[in-house]
């Protein structure tokens, strides 16, 4: 098909007739002259490279970067010229094909939905567009969509969980030499955007936090967060002095992702402060300092128990303002209320915002937020708020940012005006914000299983958004195209394995949310990646971690046997690796069972460790 159009032929194709005048100048073109017998044929490779390792032109908010005159492209570190780049890939074509498609096999060879594999790693693709910069310092950059918004931007990025778990080493770059190193403040602020945005954003810090212990447990040792506890310290100790009263809660102005400072008991904010004083605690712990751990730990008590008692409205969490003058959403159903009891299952915390009150409040943002006609419910709000871009049409499903079932959406904009910046958003469905939502849903589904289908739902409709007769599959935007908050879709398919990983630990669990029976998915450690297989049979549960590239540190391996399949106890478990028996002791939680084995073992790739339960 290459040849389709060349030298002025004229080729017969389904859409149309091609017609290529080269008497006029092409924009390019690639060629090659082959003598082809009768009744023969014969394939031919082509591989195009290039080199633009340089930023000729620096402008606007790029120019606010750190020494941006003398940065260049990564790779300009490693070739020379695209020739060299064809070169390497010349030499390399049988690795670099090879492990591409194996990682495309095992990514795809799961129980799992089509549709939601493509959808959890499609996102990603953003790592590819100039939404996102590697300098040749070894700095990350990211945008918040293609050139738009500048500095890694810390409360948009907290949603992405898809470059953390896929390349976590340059997400541990950022958090070491941006958040806690260009925009790290001496008394512990962390400036949002870097040097592109000096000041603080509460939920931007908030998250950072918790994405700091989450570059702890997908590093294959805890050297990062020695390097860097001090600082994380910090930056916990300086929210917490903004808890001015001492319970749990913030409530003064909180800038965040929406654009304003909102002000009051925020359940939202709240939710993130518990969860990023959970992850103060685990890392305190694994550091030894065991008072700041304990100071953790009476902050969460005290919290937890306030968020209900202030903000708990017996359906669903609000937000409180101290008056009406600014941005709110008062008696609203936010999709965010509970974001932070969504960042702790991400990261493997325990609970920050109780079951019972996180179910339901899950419920009501299915129940009020849940739109058939996202689009037609906008047209209908336009006498209470104005405005809200057109994420989702009429008659396209969508989870809406906050709803008023209840009532108070005209006072929504604190200004007494139905349009005000910012509150226009309400009315809007933005994919990241739905696959945050959508993957706590489906992680809470293992307590509460209609949730599970509610998940999927949400996930389904930003899915069906992007199918390819209405919009580019492979470009989910928000403000800007290739936008990176769509890469929390990644967190959907951890919440859907159940997935739990503790590189220092050497710990790894998977307890699923479908397909309990059958259960097939790809993993990703910290220096591995493979298959992951639950199968579920009369008397009998077998599972299966199997590495397909690098090496897996394993001590712990945590598994479920919630199930119909064992009527009496279990009676014996045998765990092999590579069909050979290895020493392990047994905890159990319920129906939680952690193996525990008497040495680290390392899975190299090829192999596989087994467990088989019998009752």
């Amino acid at each position: 098909n290459l040849f389709d159009g060349l030298f002025g032929v004229t080729v017969e194709t389904r859409l149309n007739t091609l017609d290529v005048d080269f008497s006029k100048h092409p924009i390019g073109m690639v060629g090659k002259h082959i003598h082809l017998p009768g009744k023969s044929e014969i394939k031919t490779d082509f591989l195009i490279s290039w080199w633009f390792p340089y930023y000729p032109e620096v402008k606007g908010e790029f120019s606010a970067i750190q020494g941006i005159n003398n940065l260049n492209r990564h790779y300009e570190n490693r070739f020379s010229s695209a020739t060299a780049v064809a070169g390497y890939i010349a030499r390399n074509k049988e690795r670099l094909l090879g492990q591409t498609r194996l990682w495309n096999k095992t990514w795809y060879d799961s129980s799992l939905p089509f549709w939601l594999l493509d959808r959890a790693f499609i996102a990603n693709d953003c790592l590819a567009t100039q939404t996102c910069h590697w300098f040749d310092n070894d700095r990350f950059y990211g945008w918040e969509g293609v050139t738009c918004c500048p500095g890694t931007c810390q409360h948009v990025w907290n949603y992405a969980q898809g470059l953390a778990r896929i390349f976590p080493s340059l997400e541990r770059r950022t958090r070491e030499n941006v958040d806690y190193g260009i925009a790290f403040q001496g008394d512990g602020e962390l400036w949002y955007r870097a040097e592109g945005g000096k000041k603080i954003a509460h939920d931007g810090q908030l998250g950072t936090i918790i994405r700091a212990y989450r570059e702890h447990i997908t590093s294959p040792d805890d050297a990062y967060l020695k390097r860097n506890w001090k600082k994380i310290r910090l930056s916990i100790e300086y929210v917490m002095m903004q808890d001015k009263n001492s319970d749990g809660l913030l409530e003064g102005k909180q800038y965040n992702t929406l654009d304003q400072s909102w002000s009051g008991m925020i359940a939202w904010i709240s939710s993130m402060y518990l969860a990023a004083v959970a992850a103060g605690q685990a890392m305190a712990i694994e550091m030894g300092d065991t008072a700041f751990a304990d100071h953790c730990r009476s902050v969460i008590e005290v919290g937890r128990e306030n968020l209900n008692k202030k903000l708990y409205n017996g359906e669903y969490f609000i937000h409180i303002p101290p008056n009406f003058k600014s941005t709110n959403t008062n008696k609203g159903c936010h999709i965010d209320q509970v974001f932070g009891q969504s960042l702790a299952w991400q990261v493997g915390l325990p609970r920050v915002v109780d079951k019972e009150q996180t179910i339901s409040a899950l419920k009501a943002i299915w129940k009020y937020n849940f739109a058939p006609d996202a689009g037609g419910y906008r047209n209908k709000m336009q006498n209470k708020i104005r405005g809200g871009r057109w994420y989702a049409m009429e008659g396209e499903a969508g989870l809406l940012m906050c709803t008023w079932p209840h009532g108070g959406a005209n006072k929504a904009s604190g200004s007494g005006k139905v349009f005000a910046i910012g509150v226009g958003y309400f009315n809007e469905c933005m994919n990241g914000f739905e696959y945050q939502a959508a993957s706590h849903m489906i992680y809470e589904s293992r307590d509460e299983p209609e949730l599970l289908e509610m998940g999927l739902a949400v996930t389904r409709a930003v899915h069906e958004r992007y199918l390819p007769q209405d919009r580019n599959p492979y470009n989910e935007i928000e403000c800007g195209d290739h936008y990176s908050r769509s890469m929390a879709a990644h967190g959907v398919l951890l919440a859907a394995c159940g997935f739990e990983y503790h590189g220092p630990s050497a710990h790894l669990g998977y307890k699923p949310r479908m397909h309990k029976e059958n259960f097939k998915a790809p993993f990703i450690s910290a220096q591995a990646w493979g298959t992951i297989t639950q199968e579920r049979l009369v008397g009998k549960q077998m599972n299966q971690v199997w590495v397909k590239w690098g090496n897996l540190k394993l001590r712990t391996l945590s598994l479920d046997t919630t199930s119909r399949t064992f009527k009496n106890k279990i009676s014996k478990i045998v765990v092999k690796l590579d069909g050979i028996d290895i020493a392990f002791q047994i905890e159990r939680n319920g129906n939680d069972m952690k193996i525990i084995l008497d040495d680290i073992v390392e899975i190299l790739a090829g192999s596989k460790i087994e467990v088989v339960m019998t009752q």
